[in-house]
């Protein structure tokens, strides 16, 4: 079983990853393709989610 530490870090390499930016690799991967990676990130993070148990507050994510 993980830590919540180790859950939540992935939970934030998930949210880094849907910024637009990086879901759109600075514009270099079309709408269609950036909506793929959208929908899998998304999905991770349902997982996470039911792996913590509940919905993690922002604080707890980013540490600020």
């Amino acid at each position: 079983m993980r830590t919540k530490d180790e859950i939540l870090k992935d939970i934030r390499r998930v949210e880094y990853d849907l910024q637009p930016e990086n879901l759109y690799c600075d514009g270099e991967i079309s709408r269609t393709q950036a909506r793929a990676k959208e929908h899998n990130l998304l999905a991770e993070r349902r997982v996470l989610i039911k792996e913590l148990g509940r919905e993690p507050t922002w604080k707890e994510i980013w540490g600020i």
